[in-house]
């Protein structure tokens, strides 16, 4: 899915591909929410000023649904 290693979440220096290299190695996506709070717990994305949760949201749907 990257087109590009663009980074999401300023605050902890987290890029897209951090995100999805975590999705990858998960052994489960329940959903979304689940799926979010794993990204959140290994990366420490949205912890900060909370600007990048809705964008990661939206990255970790994409992937999940497999859209591209």
């Amino acid at each position: 899915m990257v087109s590009e290693n663009k980074m999401i979440c300023k605050c902890k220096q987290v890029s897209l591909l951090d995100i999805e290299r975590v999705l990858h190695n998960s052994g489960r996506m329940e959903d979304v929410e689940h799926a979010f709070a794993d990204v959140q717990k290994q990366t420490g994305c949205s912890t900060g000023c909370g600007g990048c949760h809705d964008e990661i949201f939206d990255i970790i749907s994409k992937i999940m649904y497999n859209v591209q």
